[in-house]
């Protein structure tokens, strides 16, 4: 897994790409940490890069909305690709993590 991020507006954007697994937890749970404290109002996983998700990826995208929604932060996911849209269609993710196809559209759905 890899993580590049800047600030846009309120905005942190975390760019992940690769295999987002049991293995790369750690990594991602100081990343979320690390994002409750930047000052940003919103978090937006960029995932479009992502290749592979386990099911621990699938729990720490859960825990980590509920981790910012209890400090008042929002979260959404960007451009997940087929395999992974599907993985999040499959375990009904939409109706808890707001998703969107771009930057741009999650931009407008939140601004």
């Amino acid at each position: 897994m890899h993580v590049a991020e800047r600030i846009q507006e309120d905005t942190l954007v975390l760019m992940i790409s690769g295999r987002v697994t049991f293995y790369s937890r750690k990594v991602f749970q100081a990343i979320v940490g690390n994002a409750r404290l930047s000052g940003a109002k919103h978090i937006m996983f960029n995932i479009q890069g992502v290749t592979f998700m386990d099911s621990t990826a699938l729990g720490g995208l859960a825990l980590a909305y509920l981790n910012l929604k209890e400090n008042d932060l929002a979260m959404s996911l960007v451009g997940p690709q087929q395999p992974i849209k599907d993985l999040l269609d499959a375990a009904n993710f939409p109706a808890l993590i707001p998703t969107y196809p771009s930057e741009e559209s999650a931009f407008q759905s939140c601004h």
